[in-house]
């Protein structure tokens, strides 16, 4: 009986250094493992090297804010792009200005020329960025947009907006006008245009506005 007794405590001893090991190595291990967090790079800072200055013209006169009638189907007004603030570029061929200003800068092809239009209407505001001619009923019912391409035009030639199938990898949109569609009585205010140029896609934040220097803005008022 003393036998069987001792046999057990010592079964008892054994199990319990056993088990006192295993959890020491437990806890070991534990304290040893790190902590895995992953870290994301962080954000690049966006820095805009654009030199582009970029203005609105008429009649190759600098615009600054213009009154215009919002009629339906009536256009409200053209405008054209130049590299340039001057307030008075001295000519009014639209081919000549562009390229005139366009030369003053090296590879001045690399850059595009973009618009961004908005208003409001009788419930909510619209707002529409403008890269090519997908957009040009952006805006509707209330402001339709026709962009053209002057540069890309033989001399005293008669020449109509660009459409999709014309886009070129070439192509420049030098002009824009924006024209009062089916619901222009529902605009509650003046229209603000705004021309800016661009190179890439990080000109351009996450929820596509243009974020960039490059850029010139009217304000349209009602007349």
């Amino acid at each position: 009986m003393r036998k069987f007794l001792l046999l057990i405590l010592m079964l008892f001893l054994v199990t319990g250094c056993i088990f006192s090991k295993d959890k020491e190595m437990n806890d070991t291990t534990d304290d040893n493992k790190e902590e895995i967090i992953d870290v994301l790079p962080p954000e690049p800072v966006y820095v805009d090297e654009n030199p582009v200055v970029v203005g609105l013209y008429q009649n190759g006169k600098l615009v600054r804010n213009i009154s215009a009638s919002f009629y339906d189907n009536v256009d409200i007004d053209s405008f054209d792009v130049y590299f340039t603030n001057d307030e008075n570029v001295g000519d009014t061929n639209t081919k000549r200005n562009f390229n005139k200003y366009a030369a003053n800068y090296e590879n001045a092809s690399q850059y595009k020329i973009g618009f961004y239009v908005s208003f409001d209407v009788t419930d909510k505001k619209m707002e529409a960025t403008i890269l090519n001619p997908e957009a040009m009923y952006s805006l509707a019912p209330y402001v339709y947009n026709y962009l053209y391409d002057d540069v890309h035009q033989a001399d005293g030639t008669w020449y109509s907006h660009v459409e999709t199938k014309d886009v070129k990898d070439d192509t420049i949109y030098s002009s824009i006008k924006l024209y009062g569609a089916d619901s222009m009585n529902n605009v509650t205010s003046p229209i603000t245009l705004m021309v800016f140029t661009y190179d890439t896609d990080d000109d351009f934040d996450e929820n596509g506005m243009y974020r960039g220097n490059s850029k010139y803005a009217i304000t349209i008022n009602k007349k």
